[in-house]
Formats: structure tokens, sequence, C-alpha cells
């Protein structure tokens, strides 16, 4: 059973959205407390993610569960668009992360924004060939933030934008833990046959500009 949902009308000629609504479902109990309350969902933290999704934001991977009886829960994520809500009675959904920041600054971008941040892209291959749907995280080793991205396409090729100037560890992983849908089309054929590797080199990402040709080369399970 689902929290809430988001829908959509838009302009099919130029993308724009004209129209969205919000469901909050009334079978589970709602707090909006300043410090939240035990045993209730926090409505600030659903809203904030569900207005992500409003602005053009899909599921962000940048998290981790556990499964247990009747679903997961949650252990740590660093985004707010990460597809499983914190447990009731927790505010932690209320602030956004680098990750959220950077994808909201990657669709709207202001000159500002573009002249101080910086990316990285290349491509995640296994045994010579492309991986879709691998998830590529960049670690900021300055201010110890997080910002992932996939390979959606054929070829394993990603971009990562949205990040500060410095040096950055990359590491690549499969979407094996989760439910591939929430982040995917059923129709693709993502691939989570490999391990999750870290790139053997310190990327340093410019600021106002991008490291490419990064090659994240990854084996099977």
């Amino acid at each position: 059973m689902r929290h809430r949902s988001t829908s959509f009308t838009f302009d099919t000629t130029t993308g724009a959205i004209l129209e969205s609504d919000i469901f909050f479902n009334t079978a589970f109990q709602w707090s909006v407390a300043a410090q939240g309350e035990a045993g209730l969902f926090d409505l600030q933290s659903i809203a904030l993610h569900e207005i992500g999704h409003l602005h053009g934001l899909a599921h962000s991977a940048m998290g981790e569960t556990e499964l247990r009886s009747g679903g997961r829960r949650v252990i740590a994520a660093e985004s707010v668009m990460f597809p499983v809500a914190f447990a009731s009675g927790t505010i932690l959904g209320r602030t956004l992360k680098a990750d959220d920041i950077a994808g909201i600054g990657d669709l709207y971008p202001s000159t500002s924004y573009t002249r101080e941040t910086g990316s990285v892209s290349g491509k995640v291959t296994k045994s010579g060939k492309g991986v879709l749907g691998a998830h590529v995280i960049a670690f900021d080793m300055q201010t110890h933030t997080l910002v992932g991205g996939f390979s959606l396409s054929d070829d394993g090729s990603f971009v990562i934008a949205g990040l500060s100037q410095g040096p950055h560890v990359l590491r690549v992983e499969p979407l094996d833990d989760g439910d591939i849908e929430s982040f995917f089309d059923a129709t693709l054929n993502i691939d989570v046959n490999f391990r999750a590797q870290f790139y053997e080199k310190i990327v340093v990402v410019p600021r106002g500009g991008g490291t490419s040709g990064v090659e994240l080369k990854v084996v099977a399970k």
C-alpha cells in the first residue's frame, strides 16, 4: 500500500507540466508536528518527495533498506527522492540532500549554478559491452556528500551533473536490493549481474566544466 501518488497533465509538444495533483492515502495516519509524532507519518516529508516528482525528478537509488515482514525498512537515505519512505515518527525526509539539489539544478539550471558546478561522464562496461541501469555514485572527498546517476543507454553511458569542484571517488553498483520498477520501465533489460566496483582513479571535477571518458569496468557476480 502506497502513502501517496502524483499525477500529471503535460504538453506533449513542449513537455511543460500543465497540472499536477498529489494524493495522500487516508489509510495512513499523518502528522504536521514540528518534531514529528511517534506512530504517525510526516506529511511534510512525503509532500517534499512528491513535489520533487511534480518538478520532474525520478526516483533516486541513494539509500539502503532491509527486508522485513510487510515490506522494506529504510536504514539510511541520502536523497529525499529515495522511493521507500522512512518509518513513521521521523522527520528526516524534510531535508534536501546533495543528490536532490543536483537533480533539480540539472533540470532547472541557473547561470550561477552552471558556472559553479561540474560533471563527470563516461561508460559502465562488462566484458567490453555496455551495462544498462548501473547505479553510479560520486563521493565528494571535501564535503562528504553523495550524488548518483544511472547508465541510461545500451552502451552504458552515464552523466552525473551538479557536482562541486574538486576530487571525487566513483563507485558503480547494481540495483539488486530493491524494486527495479521503482527506477526503470519494466520492459527494459536492466543488468544487475555484476559486482560493485570503485573506479581506480580519483576524478577531479572542474568548476563550470566536465570530466569525460571515465570507463567503469565491472565483472559478473
